[in-house]
């Protein structure tokens, strides 16, 4: 039995490029759209402290492979009732920023759950 043709082999390697490039981009593009988190409010200021928001973008904006941003900073806590918002600033190692809202989508408890979303640059 003779082994495939070069040209075979070419395009069999090509096609395994692509769809491995399309899954990783694919993976960045789920990690990289509007998210939810969910936080404990603190027992002391009953707020989510903006180091809890800013601790939970970092994590969701790190790429597989990639680092996330430096530090993100928040304008303040976010109160535990639903629609409130920070305004929060991700700053990346090659100088960009990001800027993000994070907003209130539910409450239950103690329990506050957020989603981040882009503002425009």
């Amino acid at each position: 039995m003779s082994a495939p043709p070069p040209r075979h082999r070419a395009l069999v390697l090509g096609l395994l490029t692509a769809l491995v490039a399309a899954g990783v981009l694919a993976l960045a593009a789920v990690r990289l759209r509007d998210r939810e988190a969910t936080s404990e409010v603190d027992g002391g200021t009953h707020t989510v402290l903006r180091t809890e928001i800013a601790r939970t973008l970092s994590g969701q904006l790190t790429l597989p492979f990639r680092n996330g941003p430096d530090a993100v900073h928040c304008s303040g806590d976010l109160r535990p009732v639903r629609n409130d918002e920070v305004h929060c600033t991700a700053h990346f190692p090659i100088g960009l920023e990001r800027r993000l809202t994070v907003e209130v989508t539910h409450v239950r408890r103690n329990l506050v759950t957020y989603r981040r979303h882009a503002l425009p640059r």
